[in-house]
């Protein structure tokens, strides 16, 4: 999809007004509707707690927040941007001298201000976790949690069927309900209360059965995954898009902060209440969304589609694409597919195979002698969507030991990271890819097909060339170290005839 008329810009900046911070988003807007973040900032001005003590922005928080304005247009226009949409939410909507604010702001910034409705910015909410999480139930919630209110968000068969704003962000909660500091027992009971009365209800009124998928954007949601993927992991991935935040982990987490000062601002209010055991975390939410919605990006077709586009872009920014690259994708898969009997993996491994296989040399164009070693920094660091912190990691351990000594090793952080069945398994799709490396790196006439068969104990894997097979075969052996140590099988390769192997279908 091209950007429509509409918005002819190529790249965005996005001035997201909160009622705890204001943020800036730069974003290069993609050809086919993609979105690439550029450049963030934040600067925290705590005007949700004004608002909500005396119901109005005073001048010098205005005057603050003026000057803030005016840095994100400096930084904007220094980068180029083609359009600026400035947004406003709770603080402004709840604000009494709300035209003066307005006024202020769009003499600052030089661009009218749109003061989001609570439903539009769910909606805006909807778009940007629609772009970052890979979502395989229906219906599913969207929860953004803000300083100065609580958005959620009913989304069946693709429709936004129920949207509502409730008076409960941190800000709010602080200001209106919090007597003592840290928490007393009675101000968490009051808190607990308050959301139970605001939440309960309207579960009914949005007809969202129990235990529906949750998803979580927003800065709340983000401290908790930040908090939570410190106890898990010693060095945390450096994404946590689409991390597990368990409803028992967040109620550990709860009691370990009770007594530290504003400890109740770190909740997720209305997990419970809605019957789930969780929320999954998006690291979009808001401000993608409003850029999103903007040019008009199409829901993904199917739960597989956010990955895909997601690995497609990567592979473009760094590149190179091309007959390698798909044969190396194409032999990895076939090799995955000839010893599903040994390895027992499934369709979700197979896919992880194939975007590592695409990304395998993205490092080339950094250094071609440590590509492997740059390509994986490159999927670690390079803002992947549809995702989880575990999946990244696999998929970057097999870039990172597809070249050099093999075996993948616990000293390298995001392999560490890996539970035991997930280190298994990664282990066998690096040997897989290993190989299918091996086999790429001649021409790519001189492997046609590949086939496997177990004989007296040992994994035959057969290959047929039209041209000069045994080159190949021999790359493919030197490598096929880490796949016999996974398997527990010794690894011998045998050159047939063309037109000899029957393979199944891809």
């Amino acid at each position: 999809m091209t950007a429509p008329d509409r918005l002819a810009a190529v790249r965005v900046a996005v001035f997201d007004l909160g009622s705890t911070s204001f943020q800036l988003l730069v974003g290069d807007v993609e050809p086919e509707g993609g979105l690439t973040p550029v450049a963030r900032d934040r600067v925290v001005l705590n005007l949700g707690a004004d608002v909500a003590a005396t119901g109005r922005v005073p001048p010098g928080a205005l005057d603050r927040a003026s000057q803030v304005v005016r840095r994100f247009r400096d930084l904007a226009d220094r980068a180029a941007v083609d359009a600026v949409i400035p947004v406003a939410t709770a603080a402004f909507r709840e604000a009494v001298n709300r035209p003066e604010l307005a006024s202020t702001i769009e003499a600052a910034i030089g661009t009218p201000l749109r003061i989001l409705s609570g439903d539009l910015e769910a909606r805006a909410t909807v778009a940007g976790i629609r772009a970052s999480v890979t979502i395989d139930a229906d219906p599913w919630i969207a929860i953004d949690l803000g300083g100065g209110s609580l958005e959620l968000a009913l989304v069946d068969d693709g429709r936004i069927r129920w949207t509502e704003t409730f008076p409960l962000g941190a800000a709010w909660i602080t200001t209106t309900l919090v007597r003592t500091d840290p928490m007393s027992r009675g101000d968490r009971r009051a808190i607990k209360a308050e959301v139970k009365d605001l939440l309960a209800p309207a579960r009914e009124r949005s007809g969202a059965p129990e235990g529906a998928l949750c998803i979580a954007a927003g800065g709340t949601a983000g401290a908790l995954a930040r908090l939570l993927a410190a106890e898990r992991w010693p060095s945390p991935p450096a994404s946590l898009n689409q991390f597990e935040l368990r409803l028992d982990a967040l109620d550990d987490l709860s009691r370990e902060l009770a007594d530290l000062d504003q400890s109740e601002r770190l909740d997720l209010p209305g997990i419970g209440v809605f019957g789930a055991d969780g929320a999954v975390h998006s690291e979009w939410g808001l401000r993608e969304g409003v850029i999103l919605e903007e040019i008009r990006v199409p829901v993904p077709a199917s739960p597989g589609d956010v990955r895909a586009a997601s690995v497609a872009r990567l592979a473009r920014r760094w590149g190179p694409e091309g007959e390698h690259q798909g044969t190396v994708r194409t032999h990895a898969l076939e090799l995955f597919d000839e010893t599903e009997e040994l390895h027992g993996l499934g369709a979700h491994e197979r896919e992880l195979l194939a975007h590592a296989a695409r990304l395998h040399d993205i490092g080339v164009r950094i250094s071609p002698d440590k590509s492997h070693r740059h390509g994986a920094y490159l999927v670690e660091h390079g803002g992947l969507r549809g995702f989880s912190p575990q999946e990244v990691a696999m998929m970057a351990s097999m870039i990172r030991f597809h070249r050099g000594a093999g075996w993948p090793k616990p000293s390298y952080g995001p392999f560490a990271g890996l539970d035991q069945e997930e280190r298994a398994a990664c282990q066998v799709l690096t040997g897989i890819l290993r190989i299918a490396y091996g086999l790429g790196r001649a021409d790519e006439s001189d492997v046609v097909e590949i086939g496997a068969k177990i004989r007296r104990g040992e994994l035959r894997i057969v290959v047929s060339g039209s041209a000069n097979p045994e080159g190949a075969v021999a790359e493919a052996e030197e490598r096929a170290g880490v796949l016999e140590r996974a398997i527990g099988r010794r690894i011998r390769f045998e050159i047939v005839p063309e037109g000899t192997l029957v393979t199944r279908p891809g």
